[in-house]
């Protein structure tokens, strides 16, 4: 728990739904800017299966764990990458605190002009991250997301969405290596004690570590080229799991754990729901 609501306070649930995890958090629903960190955050497993009914039922039990009732939760919104699961959750959220939820999509306002060549490919979980990029650190931003997969999203001087880079996460990385050899297993990955491992095990762990850490140098080196070369970078995502890697990186950027989910505040409050 970050904060406590008041009696009274109306709420604002973000649902960040990635293909292996599901971030939410409480926020108070007044102002976008109110509070820099969460009233409440939860990290569950993504489980396409799920019912609406199971949705509700979780969503329940995490609210009460922080002493927060359904009734407070006013207006929910979600980025989700899982088809599978948006109509379970938009039942749920219906169901349980009686308005669906928007759904960060095509037609939803942003405020961000997208420079590609599609905008509708664009995630709805990095048009979040764009957006509160730029409105918490300003232009030129390149966001790092540490998830199932590597996203670099660039956000230019004119604050318009410029494009992405996107690789393989380092555990999808970890998990295909063992999966494709036959005397190589599945390591921790923590920072290795030297770069030169002395058996198979360190040896695994220096090259995921140190590889995938040259990998994020030079994703970057090209992302500033392309953005003029003085964007401020920012982490999100699974920072536990990036530390070692950014140990070791050319680049130290600034981590912002509740910047997905900042974002969605944001969307939200620059589409207020239709006055009935």
């Amino acid at each position: 728990m970050a904060g406590r609501a008041r009696p009274g306070m109306k709420l604002l649930l973000t649902i960040d739904v990635s293909n292996t995890q599901t971030s939410l958090a409480v926020w108070p629903l007044s102002s976008a800017n109110e509070a820099a960190a969460p009233l409440a955050h939860w990290l569950v497993g993504t489980h396409p299966g799920h019912t609406a009914d199971e949705h509700r039922l979780l969503l329940a039990q995490l609210l009460a764990d922080a002493g927060l009732v359904p009734a407070a939760v006013a207006a929910s919104i979600v980025a989700c990458v899982v088809p599978d699961i948006a109509r379970a959750l938009g039942g749920a959220c219906l169901a349980l605190f009686g308005t669906a939820p928007t759904f960060v999509g095509p037609g939803l306002r942003s405020g961000m002009p997208i420079r590609t060549e599609n905008p509708h490919e664009l995630g709805p979980d990095r048009l979040a991250n764009a957006v509160a990029a730029l409105d918490r650190y300003g232009a030129p931003v390149i966001v790092l997301d540490f998830s199932t997969a590597l996203t670099l999203d660039l956000v230019d001087a004119e604050g318009r969405y410029h494009g992405t880079l996107i690789a393989p996460g380092i555990d999808v990385a970890a998990a295909a290596l063992a999966q494709r050899t036959a005397r190589l297993r599945r390591v921790e990955l923590s920072a290795p004690r030297r770069a030169i491992g002395a058996d198979t095990e360190s040896g695994l762990r220096s090259g995921l570590v140190y590889g995938y850490a040259g990998l994020v140098d030079g994703l970057l080196e090209a992302a500033q080229e392309a953005l003029g070369g003085r964007a401020t970078v920012v982490a999100t995502g699974d920072l536990a799991a990036a530390t070692p890697v950014l140990g070791l990186t050319a680049t130290q950027p600034v981590q912002d754990l509740w910047l997905t989910l900042h974002g969605l505040r944001l969307l939200y409050h620059r589409n207020p729901p239709a006055a009935p």
